[in-house]
């Protein structure tokens, strides 16, 4: 008999725990998360007033202006505020490969040493002449 009560305890406890943890998934998640972000379908969420400069506007300035944030339509959301510079010209001309100047695609970041995969041909490009499998090395 002691045998059965201990098979019961335990199945009693993973019962207890099982319902325990549920419990808490459940109740977390209905908590609305403060992450999440807004959309359009919610309403009106931004007015020009609720910024200090056109820069931060520009941040929620989505397409089709739901917010109302770009009254003259022309591009740039809350001219009024001014201050922070455009946003839209730095977002035109960081999007623009012609604006950004005459950049190197391997100087973009990483190890100055490689690996860079091989070019189309199969072979390195000039920057980084040494090949030592499918990648290669300066």
């Amino acid at each position: 008999m002691p045998r059965m009560s201990w098979r019961m305890l335990v199945l009693v406890a993973l019962v207890f725990a099982c319902g325990f943890t549920l419990r808490v998934a459940w109740e977390s998640s209905e908590e609305p998360s403060e992450a999440q972000a807004q959309s359009p379908a919610e309403g009106d969420l931004y007015d020009c007033e609720d910024f200090a400069t056109s820069a931060e506007a520009q941040a929620q300035l989505l397409p089709g202006d739901p917010y109302g944030l770009d009254a003259d339509n022309d591009g740039t959301a809350c001219d009024e505020l001014g201050g922070g510079g455009s946003a839209s010209a730095s977002a035109s001309a960081s999007a623009s490969p012609v604006a950004a100047g005459d950049r190197n695609l391997f100087d973009s970041g990483g190890r100055k040493n490689g690996p860079v995969p091989l070019m189309p041909d199969g072979g390195c490009p000039a920057e980084y002449p040494i090949q030592r499998g499918d990648v290669c090395y300066r």
